[in-house]
């Protein structure tokens, strides 16, 4: 299958550099701009399927998207973004101050630092597995090879999900960039289930954060890069 990979438009929280986790923020105007423009990007597209994190960030921008489209929106859990627990609402100034080392530790780079969670979070180990449980759903539910699925989720979802199909540590994922508004597509093949490692040999990346679609908007009110890829 085809899968599309769609990050939410921009919020005041990426605009400022802080983590928004699974808090439940809106998107800022400058997003929105951005989701009109992906919507008329993708509205002659054959979609089979578009699926959505159920945060308000990437439910407007899926809803957004379905208005061209006769297919049902459906939200799943699993692609919310990773859990930040006390860190969410902080930059990483504010986190290094009031925990610098469980901060370190997470942004070591070191395989331990993958069972690091942030208080009241979840590790990336974890993170992990629920991507991969939305992936072989998603997967099995259109195995048809023609078939496109579009999912509306996070920038830590993706960057997740593109080391782990292309076979790349985890802790690479920031060498990925996952601008809002960009579309990445994966060409994956059918693997066995549950077995995640063969399903990885069959995904080849067509697409990385393509923005193209955004050319017309103001990219200094995006902010800079850095700031867009705060989770």
């Amino acid at each position: 299958m085809k899968l599309l990979l769609i990050r939410h438009g921009a919020t005041e929280n990426n605009m400022q550099a802080r983590y928004t986790g699974q808090n439940d923020v809106p998107l800022s105007t400058h997003g929105i701009l951005q989701v009109e423009a992906v919507s008329r990007r993708l509205q002659d597209a054959h979609l089979d399927a578009i699926v959505s994190s159920d945060l308000r960030r990437a439910r407007s921008t899926a809803e957004a998207i379905t208005r061209y489209h006769s297919v049902t929106l459906v939200f799943d859990q699993d692609l919310r973004e990773i859990s930040l627990g006390e860190w969410e609402g902080l930059t990483y100034a504010e986190v290094l101050q009031r925990d610098p080392e469980r901060a370190a530790d997470w942004h070591s780079g070191l395989p331990e630092s993958l069972a690091v969670a942030p208080p009241g979070g979840e590790t990336t180990n974890q993170f992990l597995e629920r991507i991969l449980r939305a992936f072989d759903r998603w997967q099995n539910a259109y195995p048809d090879p023609h078939s496109t699925i579009v999912w509306v989720t996070h920038g830590g979802v993706i960057g997740i999900l593109l080391c782990h199909l292309l076979g790349m540590d985890l802790n690479r994922r920031w060498q990925l960039r996952r601008d809002n508004g960009a579309v990445t597509e994966l060409d994956v093949g059918n693997g066995s289930g549950g077995d995640h490692g063969e399903q990885a040999r069959y995904a080849v990346l067509m697409r990385l954060n393509d923005t193209s679609h955004l050319a017309g908007i103001d990219p200094e009110e995006s902010g800079p890069h850095e700031e867009s890829q705060v989770l």
